[in-house]
C-alpha cells in the first residue's frame, strides 16, 4: 500500500519533485538524457527527498524552495548508487540492469559525475550557501564511507563498531542530512532541527541494517539484487562480523569466507554460520534498537501530517516494505 495514498498535498508535492528531477537531469547529448531519464523511471522509494519535504513541513513549507531541494538530494543520491555499483561490480539495481552492466563504467563514471553536478547547479541557485555545504560535506562522508569500504573488504578483524560507522557514512547521514536541510528551509526550531536530523540518522541506521539482513534472508525481489551478494565481494556486514566473533563458529565461518570461489554448499554453509551463531537475531535486535530511538525523536514532533507519514515510514521499515 502506498504510504502517501491518504496524504493528497503530500502526493502532489512529491509528483512535483518527480517532475522536476526528470526536467533536471536533461542533458544536451541524447545518450546522457536516455541513461538519466531510464534511471530515474527504474523507480526507487524516493525516501530522502519525502522527508525532506516532510521535514520542512514540520515548520513554513515554501515549495519554491523545498522541491529543487529535494529534487537535487535524490539526484546527489543517484549518483552514489550509480558509482557504487561500479565498485561493486553489480548487474542489478531495483532488479533492472544497472548502468555499468549495460552502457560500461566509462558511460557510468560519466553519469555519476554529471548528476552530481546538476544535484549541486539546482542548490547553488538559493542564496542561501549552507544546504550546499551541509549536503557537500554528506556527500563527503558518503565517499569516505564507500572508500572504508572497499579498504575492508576480505577483512575478518572488522568490529561492529567499524561496521556501525561505515553504514552511519555510506547511508544513514544522507537521511540525516535530507530531514535536517528541509528542517532549516522550514525555519523550524533548534529542537526540531535537531530532533529530525537525529530522526533521519536513526532511521538510516536501521534501514541499512535491516537492508544487510536481507542479503540473509531477503527474496531477490524484495532485495532488488543478488541474494547473499555482499559477503561473496567481501563485504561482511553485522550478521557475519557477529560469526565470526563467535567462540563455536569464528574459525569455521574465517575458514569458508578464505575461499576464492564459493560453490552453492558454501554460500549456504555461510548463511548457517551467520543464523545457527546468532548473527542474523543480534543485527534484527540492533535494527529495533535504532528503531525504537527514531521513534523518541519522532515523539518529539508535533502532530500531523509530518509525523504521521513518517510513523508510517518506522512501521513498514520494521517489516522492510518501504
Amino acid at each position: 500500500m502506498n504510504i502517501l495514498s491518504n496524504y493528497p498535498q503530500i502526493t502532489e508535492e512529491m509528483n512535483i519533485v518527480e517532475a522536476t528531477l526528470l526536467r533536471s537531469i536533461k542533458s544536451k547529448q541524447p545518450l546522457v538524457t536516455e541513461v538519466t531519464d531510464q534511471l530515474v523511471r527504474s523507480g526507487g522509494k524516493r525516501l530522502r527527498p519525502l522527508l525532506t519535504v516532510l521535514s520542512a513541513m514540520v515548520g513554513e513549507y515554501d515549495r519554491k524552495k523545498i522541491v529543487p531541494l529535494a529534487a537535487a538530494i535524490e539526484i546527489l543520491h543517484m549518483a552514489t548508487l550509480i558509482h557504487d555499483d561500479i565498485i561493486d561490480n553489480a548487474h542489478l539495481r531495483r532488479n533492472s540492469p544497472t548502468v555499468q552492466s549495460k552502457w560500461g563504467k566509462d558511460i557510468a563514471v560519466f553519469t555519476g559525475d554529471y548528476l552530481f553536478c546538476k544535484a549541486f547547479l539546482l542548490v547553488s541557485e538559493f542564496k542561501d550557501i549552507e544546504n550546499t555545504k551541509k549536503l557537500a560535506r554528506a556527500i563527503r562522508v558518503v565517499c569516505e564511507g564507500e572508500i572504508q569500504q572497499y579498504h575492508h573488504r576480505y577483512r575478518t578483524d572488522i568490529s561492529t563498531i567499524g561496521y556501525l560507522k561505515r553504514i552511519a557514512a555510506k547511508t544513514a547521514i544522507l537521511f540525516s542530512v535530507s530531514c535536517y536541510v528541509g528542517a532549516c528551509e522550514g525555519n523550524c526550531s533548534k529542537s526540531m532541527k535537531n530532533a529530525l536530523a537525529n530522526f533521519g540518522m536513526n532511521m538510516g541506521m536501521a534501514f541499512q541494517i535491516t537492508d544487510d539482513i536481507l542479503d540473509f534472508t531477503g527474496e531477490k525481489a524484495l532485495a532488488g539484487k543478488p541474494v547473499s551478494s555482499d559477503f561473496i565481494q567481501g563485504i561482511y556486514t553485522l550478521p557475519i562480523i557477529y560469526a565470526l566473533r563467535s567462540k563455536d563458529y569464528g574459525e569455521r565461518m574465517k575458514a569458508y569466507l578464505s575461499k576464492t570461489q564459493y560453490t552453492h554448499d558454501d554460500i549456504a554453509q555461510i548463511l548457517k554460520f551467520a543464523f545457527d551463531s546468532g548473527g542474523v537475531a543480534y543485527a534484527r535486535t540492533l535494527a529495533e534498537k535504532y528503531l525504537a530511538k527514531a521513534q523518541r525523536n519522532l515523539n518529539a514532533l508535533p502532530e500531523g501530517p509530518s509525523r504521521e507519514i513518517m510513523q508510517d515510514i518506522l512501521d513498514k521499515l520494521i517489516g522492510r516494505k518501504v
